[in-house]
């Protein structure tokens, strides 16, 4: 794997040479498009509204919109100006509980390596943060663009993740609250119905059984296209329709159907394993 950044992590005096890998990559199928009497490639153009007629490059400025039609103009030399100078260093502000980082805020995920010399120092870091259970908060920049960061500890190794800022995370207060507070209460009877569906319906997770069901049916889509066979796709695998919840009453009625659905359906699984083992 191609490292996409070289650098080192500096926890107060101490220092460790590190590399980051993308974590992650795009799967999702990229389609063209095309004019349709010739087929050729469409380009998106940058056109003045005002003037109707396409701009170049070099005629176009950047603005602050004030409203009312108002602008400030803002040259790339004053943003050259403000923008933060390269570094190779993740300089390691505050250590925090992981409890205390909500993963909403989490952006981009990298893997962190680091070269033979920085080996041991590296699995020192690793170590420390797994059993205390801290996550490193600080700053990196990336593409002359400087995010928060966090460095958190998987067995395997480190991930570093960018960060959403402070003002950047929507408040859920208003999302959350209940409709009718009066009427929001909820009983021991119910809660105790749902943690048994909750543990009915609890077992490892395993990423690999969970597929992009629409991807498979556009390369399926795809493939056929191209060999000129007519597609049959299905996208939606059809589900059981459950009860949907209009009162207390009735949703401890779901709740039961609900859990009785799911035991049925682990009893033909486990039956179906029996049946193939024997």
């Amino acid at each position: 794997m191609h490292a996409m950044w070289k650098g080192t992590i500096q926890i107060a005096k101490f220092q460790i040479p590190i590399k980051l890998y993308a974590a992650t990559e795009d799967k999702e199928i990229s389609l063209k498009q095309t004019h349709a009497p010739c087929a050729g490639p469409i380009s998106h153009l940058k056109f003045c509204q005002t003037c109707n007629t396409r701009v170049e490059m070099e005629e176009i400025h950047k603005v602050y919109d004030l409203g009312g039609g108002n602008f400030v103009e803002i040259t790339e030399d004053e943003l050259k100006g403000i923008s933060p100078q390269t570094s190779k260093t993740v300089i390691i502000e505050q250590f925090a509980d992981e409890k205390e980082i909500n993963r909403i805020r989490l952006k981009k995920h990298y893997y962190m390596g680091t070269d033979e010399v920085g080996e041991e120092a590296f699995r020192l870091f690793q170590t420390s943060l797994l059993q205390s259970k801290k996550i490193g908060i600080g700053y990196i920049t990336l593409r002359s663009v400087q995010s928060l960061a966090a460095v958190w500890p998987l067995e395997e190794g480190l991930v570093l993740s960018t960060m959403l800022y402070e003002d950047e995370i929507r408040a859920m207060d208003r999302i959350n609250a209940p409709t009718h507070p009066s009427q929001s209460h909820i009983s021991e009877a119910h809660v105790f119905v749902f943690n048994q569906l909750i543990q009915a319906m609890t077992t490892p997770f395993a990423g690999s059984k969970y597929v992009n069901k629409y991807d498979e049916a556009l390369r399926y889509l795809i493939e056929n296209k191209i060999t000129k066979i007519a597609p049959r796709v299905n996208v939606t695998e059809q589900q059981p329709e459950l009860q949907r919840s209009a009162n207390l009453e009735d949703l401890l009625s779901s709740l039961n159907t609900s859990l009785d659905y799911v035991k049925n359906e682990s009893d033909v699984f486990t039956q179906s394993d029996f049946n193939q083992t024997h």
